[in-house]
């Protein structure tokens, strides 16, 4: 009987997810932007409620 070799299972690369920049796209940066202006537009909400809050308990 010749030297018979163990059959190894074949090395697969592992799959990387992909990821991409949304920033890259014109949609991405319209979503972005948008956020960003809901975020700043609620804090100067928020400020300008909580200082009109502070002003009636004086």
């Amino acid at each position: 009987m010749p030297e018979s070799r163990k059959r190894t299972k074949k090395q697969t690369e592992e799959g990387r997810p992909v990821y991409k920049n949304p920033l890259k796209k014109k949609w991405g940066r319209i979503v972005v932007i948008i956020l960003v202006f809901g975020f700043l537009l609620g804090t100067v909400i928020t400020a300008i409620f909580a200082l009109f809050q502070a002003m009636q308990n004086m």
